[in-house]
């Protein structure tokens, strides 16, 4: 019996050792893994896009393997480290990065010139956050068809509601519940001169409210151009806006949207698929459309 039992015991360590080399433990991103790349004097990473046709829309599973490694660069770029700033806007307290870009408005066929733009983004032990963005510059429409003018002066636009928006939760993990945020709104000021409508600098808004449902769909093996295989969750995010239109502090006369080719209550919706590594954060980035058409991807890749 004693024999027995040895032999028991010694069969249960190697069948233990055996499982722990084929079955790794479920992968887990938290934010510790953004942070190498994703704060102020983060590490330098790079990024190239490609063409939409040559990627497909992930699939749910576990234990994928996708290879990014062949595909064909359209363009690249450098970014990291000096890509991200630290915030000096005190209506994002908790962003803890910034970054500079450029923003433009189009309403009647007619778009303003690009501006400056600053985005806001909060990584916590939560997740990662867009917080808003701040318009650095005035900037103006003029809509010939209605003799019009809207203007946007400096402002910050801060999604406000029931909270910020959701990029990516903390910790990830394949098989966490769904996540729906709904009420999350980001509200546009401007004001209106067209003699021939009575508006002289009337002030307006547009309200966007958007609702976000936020998903794990899958987890597995990416190889990545220079970097080699990395483990990677697939986070998909699904978001729908309904945005509405106010002039001088109500709902905006439908005529005046019908002239502006506008529709107030239109809806918006689409797809992100993420793929986010350990140490590394978001290595990959599908966008789809509300028609299921995917319009844009990148990856990363080695230095």
């Amino acid at each position: 019996m004693k024999n027995s039992m040895i032999c028991l015991l010694a069969a249960t360590v190697v069948w233990s050792c055996q499982k722990s080399e084929t079955t790794p433990e479920p992968l887990v991103i938290t934010k510790t893994d953004y942070n190498t790349n994703f704060k102020v004097g983060g590490a330098i990473y790079n990024t190239f896009q490609v063409s939409p046709a040559s990627v497909t829309i992930p699939t749910k599973g576990e234990n994928q393997t996708w290879n990014f490694s062949t595909l064909a660069e359209t363009t690249t770029s450098t970014n990291g480290n000096a890509t991200f700033l630290t915030p000096n806007n005190v209506a994002y307290p908790t962003a803890t990065i910034t970054s500079a870009g450029t923003l433009a408005r189009a309403v009647g066929g007619a778009t303003s010139p690009a501006v400056a733009a600053t985005y806001f983004t909060e990584i916590s032990d939560a997740g990662s956050y867009e917080l808003g963005y701040s318009q650095d510059a005035a900037s103006a429409i003029n809509v010939p068809s209605l003799g019009a003018t809207i203007n946007y002066a400096v402002q910050n636009l801060t999604y406000t509601g029931t909270t910020k928006y959701p990029i990516v939760l903390f910790p990830a993990k394949f098989g966490n519940a769904t996540t729906n945020t709904n009420g999350i709104v980001l509200t546009t000021n401007f004001t209106v001169t067209a003699a021939a409508l009575g508006l002289n600098k009337t002030p307006g808004q547009t309200k966007v409210t958007s609702s976000v449902t936020t998903d794990i769909i899958g987890s597995g093996t990416a190889n990545l151009k220079g970097i080699g295989n990395v483990r990677v969750l697939v986070t998909k995010n699904t978001w729908s806006d309904v945005t509405n239109y106010f002039l001088g502090g109500a709902p905006a006369p439908p005529a005046l949207l019908t002239n502006l080719g506008i529709t107030d209550g239109a809806v918006a919706t689409g797809s992100t698929y993420r793929f986010i590594a350990e140490g590394l954060g978001t290595v990959g980035f599908i966008y789809v459309n509300a028609n299921g058409v995917i319009t844009d991807a990148n990856f990363r890749k080695g230095n």
